[in-house]
């Protein structure tokens, strides 16, 4: 899970990097990526699985991928909308930067790219991130005083302060979206919330059309809260128009 402190600072371990490209890319990388204090987890591809290990690959501060295609960024961005994603490649013509840029990439860097300049952009990149993390999680505070949430069934129980939800016994960490997203819903409890609502509540007032976002996260809060993700008991869709937390929720 995220390690980041409960109380919602921006934490001191270092940035985690998550390295996408073959095996000889990632020999190529490596060497400078050492010495940086980046923590890189390396992944070959994707592959057909990509739904089932999103919250792995969730947990990342910046993805450094050496993607050929659009498609390829595109199909990261369905996995991950906020995480920075930052192109290594060694096609240098105009085009095809603007291509990867357009697509939703946040930066471009070349394999022949100096070490510390690379460090350099990493480290910018988490550390804005990070910083987004705790905005996220700040975005919660005008939603009222309650602190502790729980289902009708007693099942479900979200401690907001300390970022965890209780599920049939069992705590788990929250990523600060995920706490702010659950909190919005189980605050409304058998009420239906509308995409613009929700992504009013969460991620603030410039966002209006992003519906992938929330997607996405409701995709890992149901890995976590339910016993079938397949089959939600307690985070319902409500196709075209938004989400519910399908039972009310009292105020502890």
């Amino acid at each position: 899970m995220n390690a980041e402190d409960t109380r919602g600072t921006v934490p001191l371990h270092p940035p985690h990097i998550l390295l996408l490209g073959t095996r000889e890319e990632a020999r190529m990388l490596r060497p400078q990526l050492r010495g940086g204090q980046l923590k890189v987890t390396h992944l070959v591809h994707l592959g057909s699985s990509a739904a089932a290990m999103t919250v792995r690959l969730m947990q990342h501060d910046v993805w450094l991928a050496c993607c050929t295609c659009s498609r390829e960024v595109q199909q990261i961005r369905q996995i991950t909308p906020r995480t920075p994603l930052v192109i290594c490649s060694d096609q240098g013509e105009e085009a095809h930067i603007v291509s990867m840029l357009d697509a939703g990439a946040d930066d471009y860097v070349f394999f022949s790219c100096g070490k510390q300049e690379l460090h350099a952009r990493l480290h910018g990149h988490a550390r804005r991130h990070r910083a987004s993390l705790t905005s996220s999680c700040d975005a919660s505070k005008h939603l009222g005083p309650c602190s502790v949430l729980e289902s009708e069934d007693r099942q479900i129980r979200l401690l907001c302060l300390e970022r965890c939800v209780v599920v049939r016994g069992q705590m788990l960490r929250l990523t600060p979206i995920e706490c702010a997203l659950l909190l919005t819903l189980m605050r409304d409890g058998g009420k239906v919330l509308s995409h613009q609502s929700l992504l009013y509540a969460v991620w603030g007032q410039g966002y209006h059309e992003e519906v992938d976002y929330i997607r996405v996260y409701l995709h890992t809060l149901r890995l976590k809260l339910e016993d079938d993700p397949r089959h939600p008991t307690y985070l319902e869709t409500i196709a075209g128009v938004g989400y519910r937390f399908r039972q009310p929720c009292i105020s502890l």
